[in-house]
């Protein structure tokens, strides 16, 4: 028969224990107390003894459904395991774990982990988390179901199979995703080791991958024209304009903020943090903006404010957009798949600006390709600077003439 303890507490002894500068409990016998720290969060606890050593457990949080009549008879269940030689702590913790594996044993439940702790470490903006969560949804949810240990290559294969069919630049995000998704679960210990396999290395000619690229003049003004046609949010929008007027990297475009566009000089000075190359002693990377580009960047400061902070804001105008936002309107928007990208304007500008016999080394440096020893482009950054700015404003006459299906009128070079 289980032992009768003498009860102390009462519902007015309750209502009295209002939280204090120091915590204090109070008994109910048994060993059962009321906690309540200085917080005023009032929870049960049941102190015993384990091995000699004076143990306590923590059995909920006090409120109307949890009061004297719960708390009391979860103090009898703990006095009877402890009585059959249970460490409460112990009990707990492995039902927790056991209930974590349980659950954490399907793809979704994974990668809902994966996901939120991620974008904590990574400081994933809320759109690009957003984004990455659609990602998950669209290309991934036929794995929710299926149990991790039980995902293999062979099971994941047709899957990423189609969307590479589909979308060729999309299917290494989502295959590096769920790479990442079944590392986080060999981390965890859910699966012993990751059954996808690391992509191929290729050798490409000249060491640099082969990227798609549309490069005649009717198809890039068919481009244009597309883009001026969407209807997109003025965050894309801008972005697209900045990678096809001035030939940058998309991840060095989205986060541009005001102060970094000198509306004197037209000229955007992008941190060399935010670059590619990040050797410091290069300096930031200067960016001359055409003038056509500039008249549209001078408008849009004018819209957004004294107070605005990014170039290209998110539709919530706290934080700028992502480059998953610009890529995905040229898949989806312009279905552009496979065929030309933001990054592909870099070839565009390389291979028209060579073409016509414009300044190579002007070019190379436009794209932030080194060119010469340090010493030599730090000698020659300000001359660099005037002829990007002409070369620039003759690209830019260029891509409007295909847009416009206009003649380009030659610019004359400054000497």
């Amino acid at each position: 028969m289980a032992k009768r303890h003498r009860h102390l507490l009462g519902a007015l002894e309750i209502s009295r224990a209002k939280a204090r500068s120091r915590p204090y409990r109070l008994a109910d016998g048994g060993g059962l107390y009321l906690w309540v720290p200085p917080s005023g969060v009032r929870t049960w606890q049941f102190r015993y003894r384990f091995g000699g050593k004076p143990q306590t457990a923590t059995l909920g949080k006090y409120s109307d459904v949890q009061g004297l009549a719960w708390a009391r008879g979860k103090a009898d269940e703990a006095r009877n395991r402890v009585n059959e030689g249970d460490h409460l702590t112990r009990v707990k913790a492995v039902k927790k774990a056991t209930k974590r594996a349980a659950s954490a044993n399907t793809f979704d439940a994974v990668a809902a982990d994966w996901l939120k702790s991620e974008a904590r470490r990574a400081k994933w903006t809320q759109d690009y988390r957003n984004e990455v969560a659609a990602s998950l949804t669209n290309h991934l949810s036929e794995l929710n179901p299926l149990p991790v240990a039980e995902i293999t290559a062979a099971i994941a294969a047709p899957h990423l199979r189609r969307i590479e069919r589909a979308a060729p630049d999309m299917a290494k995000k989502v295959r590096q995703r769920l790479r990442s998704i079944l590392d986080y679960a060999v981390e965890d210990g859910v699966i012993a080791g990751n059954p996808i396999p690391a992509p191929r290395r290729r050798k490409h000619a000249g060491g640099r991958p082969h990227l798609p690229a549309t490069l005649t003049k009717n198809a890039v003004g068919a481009i244009l024209r597309a883009a001026d046609k969407a209807d997109v949010g003025k965050g894309v929008r801008r972005a697209h304009l900045l990678a096809a007027f001035t030939a940058q990297r998309i991840g060095e475009i989205v986060g541009a903020t005001w102060d970094e566009i000198d509306m004197q000089s037209a000229v955007w000075s992008i941190p060399r943090d935010r670059m590619k190359r990040k050797d410091v002693e290069r300096g930031s990377h200067q960016v001359p903006l055409p003038p056509v580009l500039f008249t549209m960047v001078k408008e849009w400061h004018r819209v957004d404010g004294q107070g605005a902070v990014y170039v290209c804001p998110s539709p919530t105008g706290h934080a700028s957009i992502t480059r998953e936002a610009v890529e995905k309107f040229y898949r989806r928007g312009l279905e552009l798949s496979g065929k030309h990208s933001p990054h592909s304007w870099r070839s565009v500008l390389s291979t028209w600006a060579n073409d016509a016999g414009e300044d190579p080394d002007a070019v190379e440096a436009q794209l932030d390709h080194v060119t010469g020893s340090p010493t030599k482009v730090s000698y020659d950054r300000a001359k660099r600077l005037a002829r990007r700015a002409d070369l620039m404003a003759w690209h830019e006459q260029a891509l409007i003439a295909a847009r416009d299906g206009a003649k380009v009128i030659g610019l004359k070079r400054k000497v």
